[in-house]
């Protein structure tokens, strides 16, 4: 295992994406609120700040396809 990088140290964790529209969609298993997977959305709080900043990514590029389909 690797020790943590400064940048990773101090990294803020982030606030939850929930919009609080919890409603799946059928094909993708996205949440329509907040584009996570129900996986993802269970396993928020035990993620570190490197891992919510990486899925927050992740999910604005979910969006961005969802609203280009």
């Amino acid at each position: 295992m690797t020790a943590p990088s400064e940048a990773s140290k101090t990294r803020q964790r982030v606030v939850s994406p929930c919009a609080g529209v919890c409603i799946l969609h059928t094909e993708t298993k996205f949440c329509l609120g907040c584009y996570r997977t129900v996986g993802e959305i269970a396993g928020w709080q035990a993620m570190s700040a490197d891992q919510q900043h990486a899925l927050m990514a992740e999910l604005a590029q979910r969006r961005i396809a969802d609203r280009g389909a």
